[in-house]
Parts: C-alpha cells; structure tokens; sequence
C-alpha cells in the first residue's frame, strides 16, 4: 500500500514529465473553423490533383460556416487527399498579409509563398513546412475529415 507521500511524488513526478516535448506553437491566432467541402458540386475543381481553392467569408453555405483566422486554402496532393491551411503567414501573424498558390507564372506548384515576407511553405505533402524565407513555423493546418456522402469537413 503506497502512502500518501509517496502518492504526492508520483503525482508531482507526473506532472513535470509531461511538461516535455510540447507541440510547436501557432503565432496565428486562434480562429474557429468549420464548412463544408462538396467536390462533386461547388468544389469539383478539389478532385485534380495538386488543385487548390481558397475559402473565405463569401463562400458560406450557412451561417455555422466558419474560415479561420484569414480564410482557409484548401489544396490537393499528388493522392488525392485534400489538406486545409489558414491563409495567414505564421511569420507576419496579420489577417491582412496572406499566402499565395499562384507566385509562380506556371502557376499552383505544391507551394505557396507569403506576399509580404515572402516565405515558400511546401503544401503539396499537407505538411505546410517552410523551404525558405524568414518563418520558422510551418502554416496553421486544420483538419480535413471524410463525411459518408463523400463529402468533406474542415475543423479545427
């Protein structure tokens, strides 16, 4: 039988080792998230691979509809699996001051780039990880989840 002492250092153990290894903060600040992606209707253009669509304000479908904190960049990956990134650059952290899919004249490439820092952030893996710039933060990524009517949920 463990005696109260020994009970209060288990629980004081516990509590200091579950202090390591936390997740990486976000800058961008916190925004709720959640709409719906139809790719057999208004999003069919999210069935081609490495594919895009931004979602903002002006593409509610109901007044639950919610697009993060500047808007949400849907894109597609070389699978077919769809990823959701906030539009907002971790590193500038302003609603104002967004990423871009199209930087390049060939356009969407599996990157986008911010239009101020100008930071490269690899999205085509769903990831968001930084290739160069001055961020250190990859983007906000939401969750994108599988309905039954093969439709799609983004939350956060």
């Amino acid at each position: 039988m463990m005696k109260r002492t020994d009970v209060f250092f288990l629980i004081i153990f516990l509590v200091v080792a579950s202090c390591g290894d936390e997740a990486p903060r976000q800058t961008v600040p916190y925004a709720p998230v959640n709409f719906r992606i139809d790719p057999d209707g208004a999003d069919h253009i999210l069935k081609n691979y490495l594919t895009y669509k931004i979602f903002t304000e002006s593409e509610a479908h109901s007044s639950t509809d919610r697009f993060g904190y500047a808007g949400v960049l849907v894109v597609t990956d070389a699978n077919g699996g769809l990823h959701a990134f906030d539009l907002c650059c971790p590193h500038e952290d302003n609603k104002q001051i967004i990423i871009n899919p199209d930087y390049e004249e060939k356009g969407y490439n599996g990157k986008v780039k911010c239009t101020s820092c100008g930071s490269v952030f690899v999205t085509m893996f769903g990831i968001g990880n930084v290739e160069s710039g001055p961020s250190t933060e990859p983007l906000q990524r939401y969750n994108v989840i599988l309905l039954q009517d093969g439709s799609y949920r983004v939350i956060n």
